[in-house]
């Protein structure tokens, strides 16, 4: 199992984090496996992608200078095609002069113009999430919480708890966390997306 380039923290960094001496190689395709999860995870909690990476997006054109996308923050735009037939030849691409990031970091806007109106006649290529140059904070928090997970998934499996919720030794009974801890997903709030889904369909001319 390879960590993936999108994991959000290392398996040095795991294996401190879980007190597995850094030389012990046995556990570290488990712990790899234990990151990606972790990560996937994450991304499917939030709905989004979180470390920073390449997307290209069909978007429906509604006469309006702003086109809001999928993933945040928008940090490069390396190309947008603006095309009715969605041929998306060369001859259609928009001048990069004529657009800008918006401030929100999720927003294209389209400079003293608008997007023609039509269903899925924009396709943009752009690079979106976080990276090491502009989010550190970002994604020293998102680490943090993916370690959380990693050791949960990690110590459920030390202890032979999974799939229980008590487990008991004499006259004492000790009730186990089953389910991923709330810390976790109060920590992952801030990053969730919130907004209602797009909506991509056709419609008339105003």
């Amino acid at each position: 199992m390879a960590l993936s380039p999108y994991a959000l923290t290392t398996v040095e960094v795991a294996k401190s984090h879980l007190n597995v001496p850094s030389a012990d190689t046995t556990q570290s395709a488990r712990i790899e496996l234990l990151i990606n999860a972790a990560t996937q995870r994450m991304e499917s909690m939030t709905d989004r992608a979180l470390k920073s990476r390449s997307h290209v997006e069909l978007r429906s054109g509604r006469r309006s200078n702003i086109i809001t996308l999928r993933q945040w923050p928008i940090t490069a735009v390396s190309q947008i095609n603006m095309d009715n037939d969605s041929q998306f030849t060369s001859a259609t691409i928009i001048d990069p002069s004529k657009y800008s990031i918006c401030d929100d970091g999720n927003s294209i806007v389209l400079l003293n113009d608008y997007f023609d109106v039509g269903y899925n006649n924009l396709r943009i290529a752009y690079t979106a999430g976080y990276n090491s140059t502009d989010h550190l904070g970002q994604l020293a928090d998102l680490e943090i919480v993916c370690l959380w997970i990693v050791e949960w998934y990690y110590r459920h499996r030390e202890r032979g708890d999974m799939g229980r919720t008590s487990k008991s030794k004499g006259d004492e009974t000790v009730g186990i966390l089953a389910e991923m801890p709330p810390m976790i997903k109060e920590a992952l709030l801030d990053y969730k997306r919130t907004d209602l889904p797009l909506v991509d369909r056709p419609i008339s001319n105003l």
